[in-house]
């Protein structure tokens, strides 16, 4: 990759902050190639991918393949049962081969976004329409997926309301996983605002882990990447449950006085990874 990365790192867990500019070396030995264009098949393959939804259940669930577009659809409205706390519905697509893949970039458009929030629970309602992610090396704790740490490219939504003049706010995210099921790993111990993009605009994430160097770049669009540098010390050997991922995911606010909304259709284009890791 030709883009001069900037450089922000940390230290065991705790934020070190902003280094100075190492030169901008190839972000690894491999280039992108091509792992899914959705062309040779007129339905998802499932050699290469797998899907599931978590969390609470939406209304309304669609995915499948519309032209050369995977199209990713969740509705939900949430409980009239109190006035605090949130449900998240997720929407996710893994694919086969997680372990072969460190570096990963996806097109996407978001082609409709609707939110309504709560006056008596603010700021919660709001749709992230897409989050790139894959697990990378365990810090050696003990216990099933305890240590792992993955790369997450998450862009949020505004909440409790969106029209088309609003931003997407494109953040960076390391994650730990907390526990040996990693359901507990959703507080990132290194998070960095990274890009803001128009609703309406399509556009890329990239991710990539440059294990030699000990540092993800990541980016949006051709901006120059971002590197987060780590202590190679946590890096004690692979990720224990290795995955390779694309979803979206609603999140909606409890309200007595009316339903909250969230609503989503995102289209999956173009998904690159690494060559070695593109099944045939």
């Amino acid at each position: 990759m030709n883009r001069s990365p900037k450089q922000f790192g940390w230290t065991g867990l705790v934020l070190a902050g902003l280094v100075s500019l190492w030169p901008a070396p190839g972000a690894g030995s491999e280039s992108f190639g091509v792992y899914e264009d959705w062309k040779s098949a007129r339905t998802i393959r499932s050699d290469r991918w797998i899907a599931r939804e978590d969390g609470a259940p939406a209304q309304d669930v669609a995915l499948g393949i519309d032209g050369h577009d995977l199209v990713m659809r969740q509705r939900r409205q949430g409980a009239v049962t109190s006035d605090t706390g949130i449900t998240a519905a997720i929407q996710t697509l893994f694919a086969r081969n997680p372990s072969a893949i460190d570096q990963m970039e996806v097109d996407v458009d978001v082609r409709r976004m609707e939110v309504s929030g709560c006056e008596a629970n603010p700021g919660q309602t709001s749709v992230r329409p897409a989050l790139l992610a894959f697990g990378a090396f365990n810090d050696g704790t003990p216990g099933g997926q305890t240590g792992d740490h993955y790369i997450q490219v998450q862009v949020n939504g505004p909440a409790d309301t969106i029209d088309r003049a609003s931003l997407l706010d494109v953040q960076a995210n390391v994650v730990r996983c907390s526990n040996a099921s990693c359901s507990v790993g959703d507080s990132p111990v290194y998070r960095l605002g990274i890009a803001t993009i128009p609703v309406s605009t399509p556009f890329t994430l990239r991710a990539i882990w440059d294990r030699a160097n000990h540092r993800f770049l990541v980016g949006v669009n051709g901006d120059p990447d971002v590197e987060l540098v780590y202590d190679p010390a946590l890096d004690t050997g692979n990720a224990r449950v290795p995955f390779a991922s694309v979803r979206t995911a609603l999140l909606t606010a409890n309200c007595t006085a009316g339903r909250t909304l969230a609503d989503a259709e995102v289209a999956i284009g173009v998904v690159r990874t690494n060559v070695s890791a593109i099944i045939p």
